[in-house]
């Protein structure tokens, strides 16, 4: 009987378990990040792919972006490291991408830092959406012909610190 009651049990929680696992996802060829859960896909015709991790406990969102600009834009690897070369690449950028946070927006942090040899704008964004405050950090870089976005949406107080350095920590960009 209480083996039957420990079977069940497993049966019951597994579920839970399997949606909680890390999951490993690549970006592109050669780059790479874990989300905390298996995240849900979003394919806009080839274009851009988004992988978005919305925490049970509404403490936070995960979202990795990969955009291909040689479909949107008609933009080569080489024009884009061409592009990053010139100081205002980053500047740019960063208007760009507070941009679509919407008009409060504010930056609280801004840096370029290199990861893995790769130049990466780092920002930390506050905004409201849908009447609530929130948090943004943001690592924004270029990849071949992809333009790639990691998010952490800070969505309350008791949002984890070591997810979201965990989250962060994981991503890897290869040569």
């Amino acid at each position: 009987m209480y083996k039957l009651f420990i079977i069940r049990l497993i049966l019951v929680f597994f579920p839970f378990a399997a949606m909680s696992q890390e999951t490993k996802i690549q970006l592109t060829e050669k780059v790479s990040i874990s989300f905390p859960e298996k995240p849900t896909v979003r394919d806009m015709q080839g274009i851009s792919i988004q992988h978005t991790v919305r925490l049970a406990d509404s403490t936070a969102n995960f979202y990795a972006v990969a955009i291909n600009l040689e479909k949107s834009n008609g933009m080569s690897a080489s024009m884009l490291e061409t592009a990053q070369q010139d100081p205002s690449f980053w500047e740019q950028a960063e208007k760009s991408f507070v941009a679509q946070l919407g008009s409060d927006a504010e930056v609280s942090f801004s840096e370029v830092k290199e990861i893995g040899e790769k130049q990466i704008l780092h920002l930390v964004v506050s905004a409201t959406r849908n009447g609530k405050k929130s948090e943004m950090t943001v690592y924004v870089f270029v990849e071949g012909v992809h333009t790639i976005n990691i998010v952490h949406q800070k969505r309350s107080q008791d949002a984890s610190v070591e997810l979201k350095n965990k989250y962060f920590g994981s991503l890897q960009i290869n040569k």
